[in-house]
């Protein structure tokens, strides 16, 4: 009911009870009649305004949840792909660990591989659509509170650990070899593969043995972690579809 129609009704309840024709039993009749209009008619205002917003607020989360479920499903592909793309580089230093560990060394195959030493596969995901969501408090009309706990969990713990173990690893690498490895490198000569090291030159120095040991565990480490979180990102899409399916 709009304000201008309760003021009539207000109006005609108070005219009821002054009009001098009628007796206070007919005034009290149409006194209330006019209030049970305005309550009548402000209730229903209430409960379809109600109604409106609670449809509202589900339409916000099922495109929320079917956001997600997409950046999930993407992400889980890109970081899969990210991992595989980056084979050469776990098999190098596999290999060059093998061959520093057994002191049998294949000389050309360190050398024109030497440049996987440096190459990095940071992973990277998009986080607006949760951040503006949560931002927004609108996290709360997510109704299946286990749904809620496994997403918050993965958007707020499981996601940017890995971004973070990321940088901080190959951070680190990069590090380790500017100081201790770089100063006792020759750089390749033209005709290898980016510009990369005479990796044959360094296997009896310890700082490069303890570089490819110690690198090579810390790289199995991650595509481990990596792999496990595209784990934890298919299980969760699948959770979200299960619900919009309901």
């Amino acid at each position: 009911m709009s304000e201008e129609k309760i003021i009539q009704h207000s109006t005609k309840a108070l005219h009821a009870l002054q009009d001098k024709k009628n007796g206070w039993g007919k005034k009290l009749k149409e006194f209330f009649l006019e209030i049970f209009i305005i309550v009548f008619a402000v209730s229903i205002t209430l409960l379809l305004h109600n109604w409106n917003d609670a449809r509202h607020e589900r339409r916000l989360a099922r495109e929320f949840l079917e956001g997600i479920k997409s950046d999930l499903d993407s992400g889980a592909v890109d970081l899969r792909e990210s991992v595989a793309g980056f084979q050469l580089n776990y098999d190098y230093y596999s290999n060059v660990r093998k061959q520093v560990l057994t002191r049998r060394y294949d000389a050309a195959y360190l050398d024109s591989n030497s440049w996987q030493l440096g190459n990095t596969a940071y992973f990277v995901f998009d986080m607006g659509r949760f951040e503006a969501f949560k931002s927004s408090g609108y996290l709360r009309l997510v109704e299946n509170q286990t749904l809620l706990k496994h997403l918050m969990t993965l958007y707020t713990i499981s996601i940017p650990f890995q971004v973070e173990a990321d940088r901080g690893f190959f951070g680190r690498r990069k590090e380790y070899f500017e100081e201790h490895i770089a100063p006792r490198a020759t750089l390749i000569q033209a005709g290898y593969q980016n510009d990369g090291i005479q990796a044959s030159r360094l296997v009896d120095d310890p700082y490069f043995r303890y570089f490819v040991i110690a690198y090579s565990s810390y790289l199995d480490e991650r595509r481990s972690q990596k792999l496990n979180l595209v784990r934890q990102m298919k299980e969760m899409s699948a959770e979200i579809a299960g619900e919009l399916n309901k």
